[in-house]
């Protein structure tokens, strides 16, 4: 059902930007006069420019209130889109509807004079957003408390580094009241505890009832921030609702298994394996043979919510005591081991890393812990080959419920990580505490409190 007109923040129809390239200058020139004269003497126009479309047939509603979080690769449109939402860029084709006043952090620096001080650029953006010069006056010690920039607010803005910009810019933005605040990335430039500051001034925004439009490649702060996502890639939307869902679908959409790779059957077979030291190897494939499984339920639960090349495979993924029975209910400070069975389905060379981060329903990651960080380098096994890796923590967290996301991937390249297997909800859990033993998320056991 459409929404009335006084119930959105943002509505957006048929949106799309289209830019004109050119392979040389002269084709721009070409463009400018070939196409006149063929029109005056009736020929067939030619076309000196290829088209490529930032954005095409875009549509969405946002309704007064919500908080949106936008997110997609470099380069997929998320800045163009915003760009015209507030107005700053013309869309090609469509139509854009905003109720309310609309303040902006877009590019850095974007709406400052770099000739102005950081006092005149105040009055000067905040009168932009709507904002009467009594109004500036009364807000102006809290715009520049916020900022906390010191003296240099009456310096001019072209001396400011770029983290003294987007404090500034932010301040302005986040103190005008505004009815829709729009964010893109560039918090990312500030430090971590002016982050922590505008993440909080944020929440403080959209508890007041404001629209907030928020981009960044910080999954934690978008789920942590929103109520809905919006996924875009090459200047079309391929997922809009509800902000973990559309995160996996961003997180997939660069790796994906192959359905027809995945197993749903239970495996209990032996294996051999080529080492240098037979005997003891053969122990170990034993070892293995008879502590490996594939969980049918769990396989046909992941199957839609994982991602990578399938080199090796996640099989299994269970929580077990110290006993080995398998845990649903996990008591505070019980010790849980958590099971993880491989696969390798392709021969490589190296070493591979396995993970796993534990997550509450809200998709907040908790913690986790990688093979990387706590043990040797762990070669890859044969083509065919079976593994398993065992991580064991004690169980801090408060009472609810949790899900278990795990990881393989090869551990030879630093910047770039390959996944082999993703698995976003390879299980769930819940855990017990007993009323008010845990504050926040955590049990933190004080071992000393001194009262004077």
């Amino acid at each position: 059902m459409r929404e009335s007109a006084n119930d959105i923040a943002i509505r957006v129809s048929n949106l799309g930007k289209c830019y004109q390239i050119y392979n040389a200058p002269r084709d721009r020139l070409k463009q400018f006069v070939v196409p006149r004269l063929q029109r005056l003497f009736g020929q067939p126009l030619k076309q000196y420019f290829r088209e490529f479309w930032a954005l095409k047939d875009v549509s969405f509603e946002i309704k007064k209130g919500e908080t949106i979080g936008i997110i997609g690769r470099n380069g997929a449109g998320k800045s163009t889109l915003l760009q015209m939402i507030c107005g700053t860029l013309n869309p090609t084709g469509g139509s854009i509807l905003t109720n309310g006043r609309v303040a902006a952090l877009l590019e850095l620096g974007s709406g400052f004079n770099p000739e102005f001080t950081g006092r005149e650029n105040v009055y000067m953006n905040a009168s932009v957003l709507g904002l009467s010069n009594e109004e500036i006056d009364s807000r102006y010690d809290d715009i520049v408390a916020f900022a906390d920039i010191g003296d240099f607010i009456d310096q001019p803005v072209k001396t400011y580094s770029s983290g003294m910009l987007v404090r500034l810019a932010f301040s302005v933005s986040a103190q005008v009241d505004p009815d829709i605040l729009i964010v893109d990335e560039a918090l990312g430039v500030g430090d971590m505890f002016f982050q922590a500051k505008c993440i909080l001034r944020m929440k403080n925004i959209i508890k007041s009832g404001a629209t907030v439009f928020f981009v960044s490649h910080d999954m934690a702060a978008i789920k942590s921030l929103c109520h809905r996502a919006i996924f875009v890639s090459e200047g079309r939307i391929i997922k809009d609702g509800n902000t973990n869902e559309v995160v996996d679908a961003y997180h997939s959409s660069s790796h994906r298994i192959d359905s027809d790779s995945l197993r749903t059957e239970t495996i209990h077979q032996s294996f051999s394996v080529i080492d240098k030291s037979p005997q003891d190897q053969t122990k170990r494939d034993d070892l293995i043979d008879k502590e490996y499984e594939v969980d049918v339920t769990y396989m046909r639960f992941s199957k839609e919510q994982r991602y990578g090349d399938a080199k090796i495979q996640i099989e299994s993924v269970k929580l077990l005591d110290e006993t080995g029975k398998s845990l649903q209910e996990i008591c505070l400070f019980q010790k849980v081991r958590l099971k993880v069975c491989l696969n390798f389905k392709e021969i490589s060379s190296g070493e591979y890393n396995v993970g796993f981060l534990i997550r509450n329903l809200n998709g907040l990651e908790l913690f986790g812990a990688r093979t990387a960080e706590l043990c040797p380098k762990i070669p890859y096994k044969h083509q065919g080959e079976r593994g398993i890796v065992w991580f064991s923590f004690i169980n801090y967290l408060a009472g609810g419920v949790y899900t278990v996301a795990t990881a393989v991937s090869d551990r030879r390249k630093v910047n770039i990580i390959e996944y082999h297997d993703w698995i976003n909800n390879a299980c769930v859990f819940r855990s017990i505490s007993p009323p008010d033993a845990v504050w926040g998320c955590f049990y933190n056991s004080m071992n000393e409190i001194n009262v004077t």
